[in-house]
């Protein structure tokens, strides 16, 4: 037994009674005539048109067109289907709802305007005029939402072990139902199983980690709300994407970093290298490691090696690979030996060991064809001093005899002139040899600032000194005073 005075049973009382006189009202209004109707079906309220069914973007305006002829003393209501709620009455907005209008124009449209659409203005909406019985038309107004990524619910950044399994998640929502991919963000195929993956670059490291040289097992992009890769690897760090679409935009996506620990490998291209004192050398590492690594060079007594006028250590980074280089601007006696490149981390220590050697210096070359120097005339007393002509190595092989066609192999690549003859002036007989010998326009004992001689002299000037070179000293000399005008 409840008293009267009691404040829960008044305020149901209330409001059973409000809400009963409400729709009291409202039937009264919706399906009783102000006026006496005909009975000629002709003269009724009809429809031009039906009410078309609209997708509109959340946030967008939305308008529901429904135009009436020969109203006459009817009355047009709206009435959101779904709800039972009753929107507008005649020329009346009824609901408190803000974002509702009623355009109104020469008593024949009766538009229903939404203005910034939400979710829940989704469903039927019905147009009705208060004949007996009621005349109505309706349509759909599906509003659509573009897609929103749960952050609750999708994963974000990971830190794992190498060798582990990773699962990705992404969720979204959004109308229609957004569809999920995934991709890497620097665009790389995404590797599903690192086992069947060839880890390539890495060279002798591939061996540490267990990679095989199958084909690897990978996808440019992945369906679905989540993303397993097995048994992972370095390969697979880097920044995967989850990108949300429903076709309305716009799409939108989440980005997740996944870091793959390790402990330090170490790789050396060239693991001997020769090098002469005095001469400049660069040695090289390469280095992989995450957490990211402290890496230097020792020398071959064991000592870090500093950056001074003579050493300059150079390092370059990419993600998880680093990339060493020792510069010996002038390699020195205590530089011959090993050097170590070192890269220590968290989760270990690795060190890859380059030797060097000493090679003796290069020797310097002469680039001219014929050397003079100064001999003695004789080995008896009085001789004069007098210039001795060698053939340079080039040219001794063929006074050796170990070319099987002679000196004339050198002499023939010459080009000959226009006015050349085996008979004429320019040419010289080796009366020893029975070989013409065709001059080379040299001359020796003329100044710089002289007048060149004719070519047929300077050719027999050359063909002098070849033979002065092939016959004995004395002969030689005798040779030398012959022309001197080339």
């Amino acid at each position: 037994m409840e008293g009267r005075g009691s404040p829960v049973g008044a305020s149901y009382v209330r409001l059973v009674s409000r809400s009963d006189l409400v729709w009291a009202a409202l039937a009264l209004v919706l399906f009783t005539p102000l006026t006496v109707v005909s009975e000629d079906k002709d003269e009724l309220p009809r429809f031009i048109e039906d009410v078309p069914n609209i997708t509109v973007t959340m946030g967008r305006d939305a308008l529901l067109p429904c135009t009436v002829e020969q109203l006459k003393g009817f009355k047009v209501a709206w009435v959101q289907v779904d709800t039972q709620t009753i929107l507008t009455i005649h020329k009346q907005v009824i609901t408190r709802n803000p974002r509702i209008a009623l355009l109104h124009n020469d008593h024949r449209s009766w538009h229903l305007e939404l203005k910034n659409v939400r979710e829940k203005d989704r469903g039927w909406y019905m147009c009705q005029v208060n004949t007996d019985p009621m005349r109505s038309k309706q349509g759909y107004v599906d509003v659509v939402v573009p897609p929103d990524i749960i952050d609750r619910e999708s994963s974000g950044d990971l830190t794992i072990r190498e060798g582990q399994d990773v699962t990705l998640t992404c969720r979204a929502k959004g109308h229609p139902t957004p569809s999920i991919v995934w991709r890497r963000e620097d665009n790389q195929d995404i590797v599903l199983d690192s086992d069947k993956a060839d880890v390539g670059d890495l060279g002798v490291a591939a061996a540490e980690v267990g990679a095989g040289t199958d084909s690897a097992h990978t996808v440019k992009s992945v369906e679905g709300e989540t993303l397993v890769m097995k048994r992972v690897s370095r390969l697979q760090m880097g920044s995967y994407l989850c990108i949300a679409s429903n076709g309305i935009p716009p799409s939108i996506s989440k980005r997740t970093q996944l870091r793959v620990q390790f402990p330090p490998v170490a790789w050396v291209p060239q693991q001997l290298e020769g090098a002469y004192v005095g001469q400049e050398l660069t040695i090289e590492c390469h280095t992989e490691a995450f957490p990211k690594s402290i890496n230097f060079w020792t020398n071959t007594n064991g000592d870090m090696v500093v950056a001074d006028e003579r050493y300059e250590p150079i390092v370059a980074e990419t993600s998880y690979k680093v990339y060493m280089k020792l510069r010996i601007r002038r390699v020195d006696k205590k530089d011959i030996g090993t050097f170590h490149c070192i890269a220590k981390n968290s989760l270990g220590e690795t060190d890859g060991a380059i030797r060097i050697y000493e090679i003796e210096p290069p020797k310097a070359q002469s680039n001219g064809v014929f050397e003079v120097v100064e001999a003695d005339g004789g080995s008896g007393e009085g001789s004069t001093p007098g210039p001795q002509i060698h053939l340079n190595k080039e040219l001794k092989k063929y006074e050796d005899g170990r070319h099987p066609k002679g000196i004339n192999d050198v002499t023939d690549g010459y080009p000959r002139p226009k006015n050349y003859d085996s008979k004429g002036p320019g040419h010289h007989t080796d009366t020893q040899r029975g070989l013409q010998q065709p001059s080379f326009g040299l001359s020796f004992g003329q100044s710089s600032g002289a007048r060149p001689a004719s070519a047929p002299a300077c050719l027999a000037a050359a063909a002098i000194l070849l033979a002065a070179a092939l016959l004995p000293h004395w002969a030689a000399r005798s040779l030398l005073r012959g022309p001197g005008n080339c």
